[in-house]
């Protein structure tokens, strides 16, 4: 009788442990499944005066030329769905990468404007201006001279 019994425990162990395990990947597909069907971060590009290209964690909402007597300002603004350090951030990352360097200007309650150095290039600036509605989100306007 007892091992009758120490079987069927082991069983039951064994039968409550399979359980447990299908249990874990049923979560793991719910979640690789949650991941898939919630959008991700758009990516919008940001061509520098290099030549180079930077990709953003923001949407594109425009760029122009700005012309001015050393002539034109070369303006480009992006939309983020987080607050305003967090914009630039994604944006200081991106440059930092690619050998610039930053200062921060000024930084009050509802914008941050920051400068981006790099030799033999034009000055990059910055501003990252919160947007209060709803949801916390940032317009970023990069911008730099050419001539």
């Amino acid at each position: 009788m007892k091992i009758k019994t120490a079987a069927l425990l082991s069983l039951l162990a064994l039968v409550i442990s399979g359980c447990d395990q299908l249990s874990g990947e049923s979560n793991k597909a719910d979640n690789q499944a949650a991941e898939a069907v919630r959008p991700s971060q758009p990516k919008a590009e940001l061509n520098l005066a290099d030549g180079s290209i930077l990709l953003l964690s923001a949407e594109h909402m425009k760029s122009y030329a700005k012309p001015n007597s050393a002539g034109k300002l070369s303006m480009h603004e992006y939309s983020y769905t987080t607050a305003d350090k967090l914009a630039e951030n994604d944006v200081y990352m991106q440059l930092q990468n690619a050998g610039f360097t930053r200062k921060v200007i000024s930084n009050d309650s509802s914008q941050f404007k920051v400068q981006y150095y790099k030799k033999d290039l034009p000055v990059i600036g910055g501003i990252y201006t919160t947007v209060n509605n709803k949801n916390i989100a940032t317009i970023a306007t990069l911008y730099w001279q050419e001539k």
